[in-house]
């Protein structure tokens, strides 16, 4: 899809399992549970509220929509950058089976399985198993662990009960279980003009008790997949829900829908900051969230060309944060500075939704849409920090007055259908995500009266998105494109700056307005059935249009996460070898010009533009029982940076996580009827 970045490392995060999801320009990098995302991921109609947790691995997904813009008059929770929308497959009504193994480099052995079919007349279901078993590709040399491995298996259940003509249920249960080291981080810059802190750990500390500093020298190789960490490495992360699901025709034109969900998600990631022997600044964060949601919602289609949605939402959410922080360790022994810190954060979330949405045929070819969301978010934050060596407290244990903000969206769209084939659409929106709080306060800032630490809270951000766009559909030829420009006020912005006694701290700010201009042009073609192509090419042109006074940013530096051009491209070739079946070569592209990973574009963790090769050729038998697929991803085995962050002024480094290099292997796919 154009213009959409995922990535499962966040910058600082230690886990590979948090999605850092951008679409358009807008998003969230931080992935601490104090925030919010930008774009919302849904399972099957439920909103995945962190963003530790919302990389979906599951093996019975029927499709995966991609909704652009601000979203909130037909979801149950607002996003104000788009939505992904992950939905599962539905049971056969016949008996199946299915067998899965792969196996290839880094040691790789997968395995899926599953099961479904009718349990009773009116029943059926269907369950299905995942486990994943991959090496790490970047090396820890002192101690030999693998850092970017793949040790996870998920667990997923859903039934189907249809009682009467009337009525559709359905009850959905997931449960993923993961155990890995850290994410595939590496230190790619170390301060040449030290900061003092750096300067009094490697003078007091590092060179006394180990001969040695912390310096230049434990930055591997430019592009090496290697570190010299030896402290903290791990990615243990349980995730469970479940959600049931019913459809309810209460007359011949409307249907109402309801979605109850809970979910629930346990989380331990550390990462070794300073990637060396020495313990300047290791870390580990430990996350306990759960959430409730209800959805209602009634959908009709009268007689007078008019359809609409109207629905109620409700959503409840408790998150238990905390952190272990050294850095510097060793300087409390020797001049009795202590910046070894345990965070203790709790936020209390409730968010009370009506919103609807109505389209009106004016004629055969002109209809109009209209909608509203008039939301209610209240947020209670409790923080406890303290520093471990002299136990002083610096900030709380106190409860911040509750926080309560409201918002009302609208959404406007106008569509022409000028032939059979060709639609034309203008379409405005508005979008709203939520305020909340620096979850790092290990140096909150000072009330210049009193000289308090205060709570450092931020606002909700703010989006406007004009879009003029085009549909195409002629035989097997399909093409869409649109151009758009977004409002973007309030703007979040996560930076690692310098805090009390030079330590490093990591503070959200309001710090901008921006304006994202940018188009899209999709196409899909299908030809004879044979060859099928499927080709996105993505523009955007981000700019800050206004900053804060005390923003640390560069009103000409690019935004984060957003390179200029974006292209896909992906070939089929189905080619039929008779009495042995079929042959399908598939070959992927994509091209990405240069972005910045931090909002201070830091050069040595920007990635410069590159492209990524991917191919599989696969063989099917004749009783499509038997699938036997080889592929290879990152055929040129580019290096690239998924993410990363810098803190040169303060902690005196800049880290990355890198993508998987060139990967092979095999699946056999067996199928039960």
């Amino acid at each position: 899809a154009p213009n959409v970045e995922f990535s499962t490392s966040p910058p600082i995060s230690g886990t590979s399992n948090a999605a850092a999801v951008f679409i358009r320009g807008i998003g969230q990098n931080d992935f601490l549970a104090t925030n919010d995302p930008g774009v919302g991921i849904y399972l099957d109609g439920v909103y995945i509220a962190r963003s530790v947790g919302g990389v979906l691995k599951i093996n019975d997904i029927e499709r995966v929509e991609i909704l652009r813009g601000p979203q909130g008059t037909l979801l149950g929770k607002n996003t104000i950058g788009g939505a992904i929308h992950v939905i599962s497959r539905r049971p056969a009504d016949t008996f199946q089976a299915h067998v899965g193994i792969t196996g290839g480099s880094d040691d790789r052995r997968d395995l899926s399985l599953s099961a479904e079919g009718p349990l009773i007349t009116t029943l059926k279901g269907r369950i299905s198993f995942l486990d994943e078993n991959r090496d790490g590709y970047v090396k820890r040399l002192l101690d030999g662990k693998d850092q970017g491995n793949i040790n996870r298996q998920t667990t997923k259940g859903v039934f189907q009960w249809r009682p009467n003509d009337w009525a559709d249920l359905r009850l959905t249960a997931d449960y993923t279980h993961q155990r890995q080291n850290g994410a595939a981080e590496v230190v790619v810059e170390i301060a040449e003009n030290p900061a003092t802190l750096y300067k009094l750990f490697n003078t007091l500390v590092a060179t006394p008790q180990f001969s040695t500093q912390w310096d230049s020298r434990w930055v591997p190789a430019k592009g090496s997949f290697t570190t010299f960490g030896t402290g903290p490495s791990q990615d243990d992360i349980d995730i469970g829900g479940i959600g049931l699901t019913g459809n309810f025709d209460i007359s011949n034109t409307t249907t109402l829908t309801s979605i109850t969900s809970y979910r629930t998600m346990n989380g331990t990631y550390a990462r070794d900051t300073d990637a060396s022997p020495l313990i300047y600044g290791h870390q580990l964060t430990k996350d306990d969230q759960s959430q409730i949601s209800q959805e209602l919602r009634l959908t009709s289609n009268n007689q007078r060309n008019i359809t609409w949605t109207a629905g109620l939402f409700y959503f409840k959410e408790d998150i238990d944060n905390h952190q272990d922080i050294i850095i510097a360790n060793g300087l409390f022994e020797a001049i009795g500075l202590d910046l070894t810190s345990q965070v203790t954060n709790r936020v209390d979330v409730v968010s009370y939704a009506a919103f609807g949405q109505a389209s009106w045929d004016i004629t055969s070819q002109l209809s109009l849409t209209g909608g509203t969301r008039i939301t209610r978010e209240q947020k209670d934050f409790f923080v406890d920090v303290l520093t471990v060596n002299n136990g002083a407290q610096v900030i709380g244990p106190e409860q911040k007055p509750t926080d309560v903000w409201w918002n009302s969206l609208p959404m406007f769209s106008v569509d022409y259908q000028y032939d059979d084939n060709s639609l034309l659409y203008f379409s405005y929106s508005e979008g709203f995500k939520s305020g909340g709080y620096n979850g790092r306060l290990i140096a909150p800032p000072v009330d210049p009266e009193t000289g308090e630490p205060i709570i450092d809270a931020f606002d909700p951000e703010e989006s406007k998105n004009f879009e003029l766009g085009f549909k195409h559909q002629l035989n097997n030829f399909y093409l869409q494109g649109s151009v758009f420009s977004t409002d973007y006020t309030n703007l979040q912005v996560s930076v690692l700056t310098t805090g009390l006694n030079n330590s490093v701290a990591a503070e959200i700010d309001n710090a901008a307005k921006v304006r994202i201009n940018g188009a899209e042009l999709e196409l899909q073609a299908n030809i004879y059935n044979v060859f099928r192509i499927n080709t996105g090419l993505g523009y955007l042109d981000a700019k800050y249009t206004e900053l804060n006074s005390n923003t640390k940013l560069d009103k000409n530096a690019k935004l984060q996460k957003i390179p200029d051009w974006s292209v896909h491209v992906r070939g089929e070739y189905n080619f039929n070898i008779s009495n042995y079946g079929d042959l399908l070569f598939i070959l992927e592209g994509s091209y990405k010009s240069k972005s910045y990973n931090d909002p201070l574009n830091t050069e040595a963790i920007a990635q410069p533009r590159f492209s990524l090769l991917n191919s599989s050729l696969a063989w099917r038998n004749n009783l499509e029982t038997l699938t036997i697929t080889l592929f290879g991803t990152n055929l040129t085995n580019k290096k690239y940076f998924t993410s990363g962050a810098s803190a040169l002024e303060s902690f005196g480094a800049s880290d990355a996580a890198y993508g998987r290099p060139r990967e092979w292997g095999i699946t056999v796919n067996y199928d039960f009827d």
